[in-house]
């Protein structure tokens, strides 16, 4: 079972608060050296780590049990299974720079549909890459880019909640996805289509994965290489797999607060659930 060893004198915390505004209900002093089992693990906000603790420890106030608590990152380390692994879904990746623009114009403005068509051709095994051959288009976004056209624009998440119905995939867009949720989706096997802050609107991209070691969320960038939280990039170069490091993701996805991530969740898939829940 992997173990959270600590590495300093500090507090785990029932919330992400400095530690002298909690009540001693809320947080547990732990001394350099010491050792918990952990059964879950996920990065936080503001360079803090959630741990579920195999065990209830008591809290400072001699009697309160807490379990699922909140660590200072440069305080403590993981070892063992959890922090050693490392999700990297093998997700096709689309550049939105060379899509056809007889339904949603320019190429730079197609970021939603492209993520979300990465998304559905991962999900229905390569089905839309498929059909544009079948059908003589170039990409497989030209396939997808239609359905949504029926129902609304590309920015419209509505829209591509109901083009992916149309596809067989069931799903919800939520403001309201913490680091646990995503990890959530990334172990059922599920990309996930956020929104980042860029510029004065935003930006579509897909989380394909995790790595714990490096302390980076892997994402599938179609308008290419995002110069960390800055609004520069690398216009059409890369895009595939890049890393977002922790605090990249502070700054432009959790930019409005730890639970306030923007994303869609998958619940099933040609009627098979994915086992994400509803009301995320």
């Amino acid at each position: 079972m992997p173990k959270a060893i600590i590495e300093v004198d500090t507090f785990l915390k029932k919330r992400v608060l400095g530690s002298s505004d909690l009540a001693d209900s809320e947080k547990i002093f732990v001394r350099k050296g010491t050792m918990f089992d952990v059964t879950e693990y996920a990065p936080d906000r503001n360079q803090h780590l959630f741990l579920k603790l195999a065990a209830p420890v008591t809290a400072r106030d001699g009697k309160t049990q807490l379990q699922s608590v909140y660590a200072y990152d440069p305080h403590i380390r993981v070892e063992g299974e959890i922090i050693s692994q490392l999700i990297k879904l093998n997700v096709p990746y689309f550049s939105q720079l060379n899509n056809d623009p007889a339904v949603f114009g320019p190429g730079w403005r197609q970021c939603n549909t492209t993520s979300h068509a990465m998304l559905v051709d991962f999900l229905l095994k390569g089905e839309l890459t498929q059909k544009a051959k079948q059908q003589g288009y170039p990409e497989p976004e030209s396939v997808y880019m239609r359905i949504v056209g029926k129902y609304g624009d590309t920015t419209d998440m509505n829209a591509q909640t109901r083009a992916l119905k149309d596809l067989g995939i069931e799903s919800y867009f939520s403001q309201n996805l913490s680091s646990k949720d995503l990890l959530l989706s990334l172990k059922a096997g599920i990309p996930v289509v956020v929104g980042f802050a860029y510029k004065l609107s935003g930006h579509i991209c897909l989380v394909v994965g995790h790595d714990s070691i490096q302390k980076a969320w892997l994402v599938h960038d179609p308008y290419g290489t995002r110069l960390g939280a800055s609004d520069s990039y690398d216009i059409g170069i890369g895009g595939a797999y890049d890393p977002y490091t922790y605090e990249t993701m502070q700054k432009v996805f959790w930019d409005m607060g730890g639970e306030a991530g923007w994303g869609r969740i998958i619940t099933s898939v040609k009627g098979t659930p994915t086992g994400l829940p509803t009301g995320l």
